[in-house]
C-alpha cells in the first residue's frame, strides 16, 4: 500500500489536534523509511518482476527487519519513545500517555494496511510463515481501497479544520493532488535502474508529503 497509509495520519490529526500533521505523516510511513534505508544498505531485498501482481511489480521477498509483525511492534515503540524523549518534558502526564499511544498506533497501522494488499511476504518474525491477503492481485479493488481510505481520512481532516486564508484551501488540494499523481506515476512509470534508485525515490516522496503537510497545517489549523 502507498497513499492509503496516509488515511491514518489524517484521522489521527482529527482526533488529536495537538499532534503535528507532518509528524503523523512521517509516523504512518516510518516503517517504509526504515525499509528504504535497509534496502539501500543491502540488508533487505526486493526486485521488480513484471506482472508480479496486477497492482505492483515489486517482489518484496526479504524484509523481516522492517515489515515483520515483530518489527512493526518494535518500530512503533521506538518512534513513540523517541518522540517522548524529545518532547515529553513539555507535555502533561496525560498528554505523554495519549501522544505515545496515538503515535505508536499510527506507525503500526502501516503493517495492518499492508497486510490487506500484500501477497504473502509479511513474516511474523523472520522467514516463514508469511502473511498477506493479496488484494494487489486485483488492480481496481486495491486502488479503490487505497483512494477510498485516503479520501475518507482527508475529508474528515478538512471537516475538522478551517482555512486561515486562500492558502488553507490551495495547499490541501495540492497535497491530495500530489498523493494521487505519485500513486498513478508508481503504476505507469518505467522501473528505476536498480533498487537503490527506487529506495531513494521513495524516501524523497515520503519526505515531500511531510513537507507539504507542514505547510498545510500552518494555513489550515484544527477547529477549537
Amino acid at each position: 500500500m502507498f497513499v492509503g497509509h496516509y488515511a491514518a495520519s489524517f484521522a489521527a490529526k482529527s482526533v488529536r489536534s495537538d499532534l503535528p500533521l507532518w509528524l503523523l505523516i512521517v509516523a504512518v510511513q516510518f516503517v517504509d523509511y526504515i525499509w528504504a534505508i535497509l534496502l539501500i544498505l543491502g540488508v533487505e531485498k526486493a526486485r521488480f518482476v513484471p506482472g508480479f501482481t496486477e497492482a505492483s511489480s515489486l517482489d518484496l521477498y526479504y524484509m523481516p527487519y522492517s515489515h515483520s509483525l515483530l518489527a512493526g511492534v518494535v518500530w512503533s515503540i521506538v518512534f513513540a519513545g523517541v518522540y517522548l524523549l524529545l518532547r515529553g518534558s513539555r507535555l502533561t502526564k496525560q498528554q505523554r500517555l495519549v501522544h505515545g499511544i496515538v503515535l505508536a498506533a499510527a506507525v503500526f497501522s502501516h503493517w495492518l494496511t499492508d497486510l490487506i494488499v500484500h501477497v504473502e511476504d509479511l513474516p511474523l518474525l523472520h522467514g516463514d510463515p508469511k502473511f498477506g491477503f493479496g488484494l494487489w492481485r486485483d488492480f481496481w479493488l486495491s486502488q479503490g481501497l487505497e483512494f477510498g481510505l485516503l479520501a475518507a481520512g482527508f475529508a474528515w481532516y478538512m471537516i475538522k479544520s478551517s482555512a486561515r486564508n486562500i492558502w488553507g484551501y490551495v495547499l490541501p488540494v495540492l497535497l491530495i493532488a500530489v498523493f494521487f499523481l505519485l500513486q498513478a506515476y508508481s503504476h505507469h512509470a518505467p522501473p528505476p535502474p536498480n533498487m537503490t534508485a527506487f529506495a531513494v525515490q521513495a524516501l524523497v516522496a515520503y519526505s515531500l508529503f511531510a513537507l507539504l503537510a507542514f505547510y498545510v497545517e500552518r494555513f489550515r489549523p484544527m477547529k477549537p
